[in-house]
């Protein structure tokens, strides 16, 4: 995954984000994550898990 990353340049992280948001596919992927880490099929730290939840509240509200 790191590689691709590296290969996409900022306008095109920008335009996949803009897709994800738009289709509502952002928040199923934010809410999968949540869902695999608090039932203990994925760890992570407090910070991460703190950000992610932000993030689906952010998302939830558009």
């Amino acid at each position: 995954m790191e590689t691709t990353l590296k290969k996409l340049t900022s306008d095109d992280q920008k335009l996949l984000v803009e897709i994800l948001i738009r289709q509502q596919y952002a928040i199923e992927i934010v809410s999968s994550e949540l869902n695999d880490i608090e039932a203990g099929d994925k760890s992570t730290d407090d910070v991460t898990y703190n950000r992610l939840v932000s993030l689906y509240e952010l998302l939830r509200i558009k």
